[in-house]
């Protein structure tokens, strides 16, 4: 392979062990994290138990569930913070980040994206 693209990552952590593992293994390639914005509380919890290989913690599944009883846009806006959140955390670890526009919401990924403007 010449580079990996991660599934989303919801757990900063998860991702830190992976490059880990890749690098002491020797594995030398760019490593482009997905990342996906999440809608609302059933989208968490889709993420969650229905979507192999990717990891959502419960904290991120509780801070969806308290935004989305303020509503759907603020679930929505909870999830574009989650997502730039992860961003921060992980742009130095990775070569690139693939954002995905959810459910065609591409003004939420553009959210996502101005944080690397910072």
């Amino acid at each position: 392979a010449e580079y990996a693209v991660t599934q989303p990552v919801y757990d900063v952590a998860a991702l830190d062990r992976f490059l880990d593992a890749i690098h002491e293994r020797g594995i030398n390639i760019p490593i482009v994290a997905g990342i996906w914005p999440m809608v609302s509380l059933r989208n968490a919890e889709f993420m969650k138990h229905e979507v192999p290989g990717v990891v959502v913690p419960d904290e991120v599944v509780e801070r969806m569930a308290r935004a989305q009883e303020r509503g759907a846009e603020a679930a929505a806006a909870e999830g574009v913070a989650l997502a730039r959140e992860a961003v921060t955390k992980i742009r130095d670890r990775v070569a690139g980040l693939q954002v995905s526009a959810p459910f065609g919401r591409v003004e939420l990924a553009l959210q996502v994206v101005e944080t690397l403007r910072g």
